[in-house]
């Protein structure tokens, strides 16, 4: 999934930054209704208030004084000019007393308005009247309006710098935690590991180094253990082979041997020979492991792949397989040791020789890509089942029963292509065959 390839310092300036934005979407909406409940119940105050007013001014000059302003209609009524305020005095035959506040709708002169109302009965001289005194809520409306695009406007603006500043203290703090993890892919090798403190004040970053730079030692002291083991084994077990094929040879020229005798005698001999070869190729492994090769040969691979398919030609032919090379008209040239490359490609066209039936087809394209030399080695042979692919490389491995394997072939290319600084790509599929791809940037 996409999430998964998110570095972790934009993973937690996304994460703040959803949160702010959760905030924003909820502020937009709150800020708003808490200054409308505010003002609302600061224009009820204010109602109650001018009802009390209303109420003095009726007890002290009657309410005949205002009814008698009303006219033969024995209510009273009052707007200010700009219709934002109103009271209303009316006779009821209602007896009942109420008081109340609610929302009011008004069509004056041909215009609507909303008004928050107090409504209330009382009695005066055995009459009952309604009092109702209202305040236009427009203004509240309004108001509210431009306080929720503001509160918008602000948050915007705030989230915006809130989210570069901490991207880049994030990006600040996590840099130490980038530098470790730039390091261990710059590392190819143990011994070429920067031991390096990186500059941090965070106690975590501290204690991870620290513990990278313990495994990286150990795994460095375990591999060069490994190295000198495998070395020093090779070595021991070159001289009592040879000893033992010197004897058979005197024994084979000094005896005489019956058929059967002799047969065996030769079969011990090719199982020596096996065992020496499995004994160099762990020593060429550990010699690449020491870095005793030097990288300064210019290896023309047109002509490092055409001399491949004459020192091949005798197997095609026995095998009766179909052979094709395919070369780019101008040389390609790489830089690094040419023994290694020959035994890089010496070892995947051995392969597809030996997996490949009677009459199969083997081919060598070389061609370039973007100006990089790409070598494809390609056969219709017996392939190789996908959930064995991951381990193809992987020492002592074998996945085809053969006398004369020993795991150790395509162990030795990987090998080969990672000490070049190369890379190498395989397909296959059982049944059809296995492509190669050498790309040597």
């Amino acid at each position: 999934m996409f999430i998964n390839r998110i570095k972790l310092k934009n993973k937690i300036s996304i994460i703040n930054a959803l949160s702010k934005v959760l905030i924003i979407a909820i502020s937009v909406f709150i800020i708003p209704w808490i200054v409308n409940q505010m003002s609302i119940r600061d224009l009820d105050q204010q109602l109650i208030d001018n009802l009390d007013k209303t109420y003095a001014l009726v007890e002290q000059y009657g309410i005949d004084e205002f009814i008698k302003q009303g006219g033969d209609q024995q209510a009273y009524g009052s707007y200010n000019i700009f219709k934002e305020e109103y009271i209303s005095i009316e006779k009821v035959t209602d007896t009942s007393l109420f008081e109340e506040i609610d929302y009011s709708k008004r069509s004056i002169e041909g215009e609507t308005f909303e008004y928050r109302v107090i409504s209330a009965t009382f009695e005066s001289g055995g009459s009952y009247y309604l009092i109702e005194i209202g305040k236009s809520i427009n203004t509240i409306i309004a108001f509210q309006k431009q306080v929720k695009k503001f509160t918008f406007y602000f948050l915007l603006v705030l989230l915006g710098i809130t989210i570069l500043f901490e991207l880049a203290i994030t990006q600040y703090l996590l840099r130490p935690f980038g530098k470790i993890i730039e390091r261990l892919k710059a590392s190819n090798h143990p011994k070429n590991f920067d031991y390096t403190p990186v500059k941090t004040t965070s106690s975590d970053f501290k204690d991870l180094e620290e513990n990278i730079h313990g495994l990286m030692r150990k795994i460095e002291s375990a591999f060069n253990e490994e190295r000198d083991y495998i070395s020093n084994i090779s070595h021991e077990l070159l001289t009592p082979i040879s000893i033992i094929r010197t004897k058979l040879d005197n024994f084979v020229n000094t005896t005489q041997l019956t058929d059967d005798e002799m047969v065996k005698i030769i079969e011990s001999k090719v199982t020596l020979g096996r065992i020496t070869k499995m004994v160099r190729t762990l020593l060429l492994l550990s010699r690449i492991d020491n870095e005793e090769y030097l990288l300064a040969d210019k290896v023309n691979l047109n002509e490092l792949l055409t001399g491949l398919g004459t020192d091949f030609q005798e197997h095609f032919e026995q095998k009766n397989q179909k052979f094709e090379l395919s070369l780019p008209d101008q040389p390609a040239e790489v830089q690094g040791n040419r023994e290694l490359l020959h035994i890089l490609f010496f070892n995947l066209a051995n392969n597809a020789i030996k997996y490949t039936p009677d009459g199969g087809k083997i081919s060598i394209r070389l061609f370039r890509e973007e100006g990089i030399p790409l070598a494809e080695i390609v056969d219709n042979g017996i392939g190789i089942e996908e959930e064995n692919l991951p381990f193809i490389f992987t020492r002592f491995k074998k996945f085809q029963e053969s006398g004369n394997n020993f795991g150790l072939g395509l162990a030795l290319v990987k090998k080969i292509v990672d000490y070049q600084n190369f890379s190498i790509e395989v397909f296959s599929k059982p049944g059809e065959g296995s492509r190669f791809v050498i790309r040597c940037n």
